[in-house]
């Protein structure tokens, strides 16, 4: 299974000649900013790179080192960073070589580094995988997290991105944080560089000035979310039931359970008892994010709709 956007979409259009014979075109490239978005990436609000820009991009033989278990804030966040990182070798290489799973590993920790993504590792794992569009890892979004692992898979992967958080280097992918299936031709290929082929999948880097711009330009956070995927098909009630602490606010995304439950992904949290000195705050309204400010604590049920929104 491959990149949630990696959607089969053609690198090229058909047009008729004079003559009534059909001919290929290509599909331009796409500006630095236009792509991103259309990526449903992070857009650097400092981010210039010019239409067209060609400039010479570093040539990664291999990613710089990164030793992200030695940099997690906690042992909690150094487990959740594993589990994560498991998770999308298992459910995006199962079937892959070992070398085919090092190299998704590989662009998991590539991404954590780049700017256009969240900065840490389960952060880009689960990116987009709370909207109905835009899941970066499909599995995080289709219903494959109910699926039970085969603990013999699940090991091997394990032990694969165990050795990725650690420091180990898989170099044949360079900087790449991209990849597709053999099978399929998605839209964005023609705007990146093709870097390698692994087992079953291509992978590609960002092409010139945008690898310049983004490219291990971000520092790793440590700091690592508590996120489940959904355990449902697309068009079924989102079973993401993460929960993420930001300073005193703890911010509860999706359906809450009033008592914990198993999912195919992980165990949920309660909601908070009612104490005094916190309130809670829905913002978005109806979007399925609730914020309970401080500790646990009364309801207020005020609605900021207008005022924020969290995606």
């Amino acid at each position: 299974m491959a990149l949630g956007l990696m959607a089969a979409l053609a690198v090229s259009a058909c047009a008729k000649d004079d003559d009534g014979s059909t001919a290929t075109l290509p599909i331009p490239k796409a500006a630095a900013r236009v792509m991103l978005e259309k990526l449903d990436l992070d857009v650097p609000a400092d981010l210039d790179v010019p239409t067209g820009d060609t400039t010479a991009a570093p040539a990664y033989a291999a990613a710089p080192a990164f030793n992200a278990l030695a940099a997690t804030a906690s042992p909690d966040d150094a487990a959740r960073a594993l589990d994560c990182l498991t998770k999308a070798v298992y459910y995006e290489a199962n079937n892959q070589s070992d070398d085919g799973q090092r190299a998704v590993a590989q662009v998991v920790l590539n991404r954590v580094r780049d700017r256009a993504f969240p900065s840490s590792v389960c952060g880009v794992v689960y990116q987009g995988s709370t909207r109905s569009t835009g899941c970066q890892f499909t599995f995080t979004c289709d219903g494959s997290l109910s699926r039970r692992p085969s603990q013999a898979g699940w090991d091997r992967a394990r032990a694969v991105a165990s050795a990725a958080l650690a420091g180990s280097v898989y170099a044949p992918v360079g900087s790449a944080t991209f990849y597709h299936a053999n099978y399929v031709s998605p839209w964005w290929a023609n705007s990146m560089d093709k870097v390698a082929t692994v087992g079953a999948h291509i992978f590609y880097r960002w092409r010139g000035g945008m690898e310049n711009a983004l490219a291990f330009r971000q520092p790793y956070s440590g700091s690592e979310p508590s996120l489940t995927g959904r355990t449902t098909a697309p068009g079924a009630s989102i079973a993401y039931t993460g929960e993420e602490a930001v300073g005193s606010v703890v911010i509860h995304r999706g359906v809450l359970p009033s008592a914990p439950v198993t999912t195919g992904a992980a165990v949920t949290k309660a909601v908070p008892a009612d104490a005094t000195g916190a309130r809670l705050v829905r913002v978005g309204g109806g979007r399925g994010v609730r914020i309970y400010r401080g500790v646990a604590g009364a309801n207020s049920g005020e609605d900021l709709s207008d005022k924020a929104t969290i995606d």
